[in-house]
């Protein structure tokens, strides 16, 4: 289940046009925290309407394939623009605290995520994941057997950069759950299995970089 958070609703308002479309689409059963509300007002909230398990014997009757796949594109879009949004505010704060690295660093995965919709899937920036791929062939195994994602959760004694990258790299893991769920019928499978792939990519590399801000802040310390 989905929670819209102040935090959340704070980032959407930043970093989308949420303030002139006054219009905020959520998926079903996602729940508002009460300091969150406080910043919907004057926005109305529309909830996705998605068929119900015993509805899809007869989805291709009464759900066109072409709406079938518009819904699914929604869906996705909505995904990437919370990845983007928490994105962009992490460079934001990165470039603030002069952290060039991480700049550059989250702006390659800000390439590939626009480029993540059904019609981009399979697009040019498909070199730069085989260059994240390259890297995370060297680093991966390191970062794995100190902080295996299965088990490593960071506390509020981590630094901001830690939690914030901890954060995109579980958004980054729920877009690549839902494309390898719900995407396979509406894509074709070269860019559904491309589709798998660069998520994944994208959240280990995510997880490798908040790994080295672990022990960047430990140096420091």
């Amino acid at each position: 289940m989905a929670i819209l958070t102040e935090s959340k609703i704070k980032r959407l308002l930043r970093t989308t046009n949420l303030k002139e479309t006054k219009i905020l689409a959520l998926e079903p059963g996602t729940v508002i925290t009460p300091s969150a509300k406080e910043y919907l007002k004057g926005i109305t909230i529309e909830y996705m309407k998605i068929p119900e398990v015993s509805e899809t014997k007869n989805l291709e009757a009464t759900f066109p394939v072409t709406q079938w796949k518009s819904q699914l594109t929604y869906q996705l879009r909505i995904k990437i623009n919370i990845a983007i949004s928490h994105i962009v505010t992490l460079q934001k704060k990165s470039h603030d605290m002069g952290n060039t690295e991480l700049v550059v660093a989250l702006n390659t995965i800000l390439m590939v995520v626009k480029t993540m919709t059904m019609e981009t899937l399979a697009s040019y920036r498909l070199e730069l994941v085989q260059e994240i791929e390259k890297l995370l062939k060297d680093k991966k195994p390191y970062v794995d057997s100190i902080y295996p994602e299965e088990s490593y959760v960071p506390t509020y004694k981590d630094e901001e950069y830690v939690i914030a990258l901890f954060e995109l790299h579980a958004y980054l893991q729920d877009l690549e759950h839902f494309i390898a769920k719900e995407m396979k019928e509406g894509l074709k499978y070269e860019d559904y299995i491309k589709g798998i792939s660069m998520a994944s990519t994208l959240k280990d590399y995510c997880w490798v970089l908040m790994v080295q801000m672990i022990e960047s802040s430990v140096k420091q310390g």
